[in-house]
């Protein structure tokens, strides 16, 4: 019953000896969780077309209220995809800069991760070769080697090949077999009050290409669409699902043994794309003037994943702490830490009432800056992790 309910929500079927042993024991979920309220001047980072010598910004629809109700403004974004492409790349080469497996196209910024039996051909076959072992590297004795193995072994293959597809997750279609990422992002968007202020913007700028004799079909002039808002960053990381399979009940002694260095990876990775904007196009002439004005950052541990309310108005994260409080009164097998830093409002007192309202299952921290949140939460992550190793490894 438990495989065709699955199968009806479009999920990969694991083995039912899988789905039990999830069922009897306890997993604790640590989740990573952060939104932050960056001024960003004069960025080209996410383009979406081109027409003529005229070159547009990404825009999204969003939904503000007015005095009469609410109203929809087309405003600056940037895909979740792109902040996506960003953090793996940084992932693959902090991974492989650790001795931790990567594969060729990782490190070149192709994210196919094992999608099909053509791109496996075309791409993976020697970081399949590798793993397996073996030397024939021949494409489709590599293929007919994965057909006849089970979901779980394979699972464990492309694990072991990238870390990459380990952290954002992959879908081989051929086997229907699917990994849901565990680094999630939502659009870079304007916040709520500053598309409410009229501080949202693009504007097209004019650039000219010149040569020396100025003949014709030479020159150029273009015009490139460029943003500035105050903009919401929000991403989360679920730590727990890191270098777990999900296919399999037995743990692979491999990829248990890299677990704590593919975590940290992960996180690193993180905190590099959210403290320095290490995310976007247009770089290389276009580098925007950012300011974070605020960042809240949460680690959860227990049987649910918190993530922090996303910044879309200045009380964010008095609103986050009100709703960890209330939440981790609810379900006393749950802790929040939640780390914040704020020029814009001291929400200060109000978090620390919030704290001791839930007999201080909600901890709450304020930091000197948005640089030291996220080491916060890092060491918090560490030890959960450290408690977490402990505890297994005493049978309990």
């Amino acid at each position: 019953m438990k495989k065709i309910d699955a199968l009806h929500r479009g999920e990969p079927l694991m083995d039912l000896k899988a789905m039990e042993s999830k069922e009897r024991g306890r997993v604790d979920i640590i989740n990573l969780s952060l939104s932050a309220r960056i001024i960003i001047n004069v960025e080209a980072l996410n383009m979406a077309e081109s027409v003529g010598n005229y070159t547009r910004h990404r825009k999204a629809p969003v939904v503000i209220r007015t005095e009469t109700g609410y109203s929809i403004v087309y405003v600056p974004v940037m895909s979740a995809e792109a902040l996506a492409n960003a953090y793996q790349r940084l992932l693959a080469q902090i991974a492989s800069a650790r001795g931790l497996p990567v594969t060729k196209m990782d490190l070149e910024g192709y994210f196919m991760k094992f999608s099909d039996n053509n791109i496996i051909k075309a791409y993976y076959i020697d970081d399949l070769a590798k793993i397996l072992n073996i030397s024939n590297k021949d494409p489709n004795s590599l293929i007919e080697a994965l057909k006849n193995k089970r979901p779980g072994e394979v699972e464990k293959l492309i694990l072991k090949s990238s870390v990459v597809a380990d952290v954002g997750g992959f879908l081989y279609t051929d086997m229907l077999l699917k990994r849901t990422s565990a680094i999630r992002f939502a659009y870079l968007t304007p916040a709520i009050d500053a598309v409410e202020a009229g501080a949202a913007s693009v504007s097209p700028q004019m650039h000219v290409r010149y040569t020396p004799e100025a003949r014709e079909r030479e020159q150029a002039i273009y015009y490139l669409e460029g943003g500035s808002s105050l903009y919401v960053l929000t991403a989360q990381l679920l730590v727990s699902d890191i270098g777990r399979t999900f296919y399999t009940p037995e743990p692979d002694k491999d990829l248990e043994a890299q677990r704590p260095r593919r975590i940290d990876a992960a996180i690193d990775a993180l905190i590099a794309l959210a403290d320095g904007l290490l995310f976007g196009a247009k770089r290389s002439r276009y580098m925007p003037q950012w300011l974070v004005r605020s960042m809240a950052v949460s680690v959860s541990k227990g049987i649910v994943e918190f993530n922090v309310s996303p910044g879309v108005t200045s009380d964010y994260i008095a609103r986050t702490c009100e709703r960890a409080s209330h939440l981790a009164d609810s379900i006393t097998d749950l802790e929040i830490d939640i780390y914040a830093f704020s020029e814009e409002t001291s929400d200060v007192e109000k978090c620390i009432n919030y704290e001791n309202q839930s007999n201080k299952r909600m901890r709450f921290k304020e930091a000197d800056s948005h640089t030291e949140a996220l080491a916060l939460a890092k060491k918090k992550i560490h030890e959960y992790l450290g408690s977490t190793a402990k505890r297994e490894g005493s049978g309990r």
